[in-house]
């Protein structure tokens, strides 16, 4: 049973606005007999949700229930895993995600050819109360990486949600396919499994390209890409933590004070392009 609230109300409305949303959420589960109630988020005020729930157990990342913060250097899909069942001992089977995405014909057609799909999402790694801008790679970066992509004859698409829409001016004048504020997540997906690779920083949709089988390259510098990378096949990622003694600085609340995320910056365009011309001499010797 899916239940869907408005977050931005919630977090950041009106005084009366996060009230409704409370109610919202009472009215269906207030009173409600649970086995277990597992919160999946930090933030102590999601606590507020069940309070007139009745449930024999209720664990969450928040210490005051009896948990911790996600432990440091643990992968997040065990620390998940954690909170509904306490015995690590065991090892479970992580199920595989399974998703039936409907053939798009905006994205078909925007994506018809031969050529190999790159898909760059520069955006995110922000919500309604933090906007990371540190674990972002640079624009410019990513501008520079499209660039040479289309001199090597690459169909390069850039994605994002309508509140990626800053990106657009820097491609200006680029031969990119821009999806940026145009899919939904199930087209999100989709277009991942139609993309050869996917290039984005530590992000949300990093996790959802983890979904699909496309080749994955994440660029980490203030989160530990051992906690958060997918876990499959084809997956790779570039962090710099060797080179500057600050990274990670992320303690899974918040992070360090920085106005200048050199450790990303540092990673540059001819890396990840280095990166995919491997991949592809790679698949080419197999076959």
């Amino acid at each position: 049973e899916v239940i869907t609230l408005n977050e931005k109300k919630l977090l950041t409305g009106s005084k009366t606005e996060k009230i409704i949303e409370v109610i919202k959420a009472w009215k269906k589960i207030g009173f409600r007999h649970f086995d277990q109630i597992a919160i999946g988020h930090a933030d102590p005020r999601y606590q507020i949700l069940t309070k007139l729930t009745l449930a024999i157990k209720i664990t969450s990342f928040n210490h005051t229930i009896g948990k911790t913060w996600p432990i440091p250097s643990r992968h997040h899909t065990d620390e998940y895993v954690r909170l509904v069942n306490e015995d690590m001992n065991k090892k479970r089977p992580i199920p595989a995600f399974q998703y039936s995405p409907l053939k798009d014909n905006l994205i078909d057609t925007a994506l018809a050819g031969s050529h190999k799909i790159i898909t760059l999402t520069p955006g995110g790694a922000k919500n309604l109360l933090a906007d990371d801008f540190c674990r972002r790679w640079p624009i410019n970066n990513y501008v520079e990486l499209a660039i040479k992509l289309i001199n090597k004859g690459y169909i390069v698409v850039i994605s994002g949600a309508k509140s990626d829409e800053w990106i657009l001016p820097y491609f200006s004048g680029l031969n990119i396919v821009n999806m940026v504020g145009k899919t939904d997540l199930n087209q999100l997906l989709y277009l991942f499994s139609k993309s050869d690779f996917v290039v984005t920083h530590d992000s949300g949709p990093m996790h959802l390209a983890g979904m699909t089988k496309c080749h994955l390259i994440a660029i980490f510098g203030p989160t530990n890409p051992y906690e958060k990378i997918p876990r499959r096949k084809n997956v790779y990622f570039f962090w710099n933590h060797k080179q500057y003694s600050c990274c990670p600085c992320y303690d899974g609340k918040s992070y360090a004070k920085c106005s200048d995320n050199i450790c990303m910056k540092e990673i540059s365009a001819d890396d990840i392009l280095t990166k995919i011309s491997s991949i592809n001499e790679e698949s080419a010797d197999r076959s």
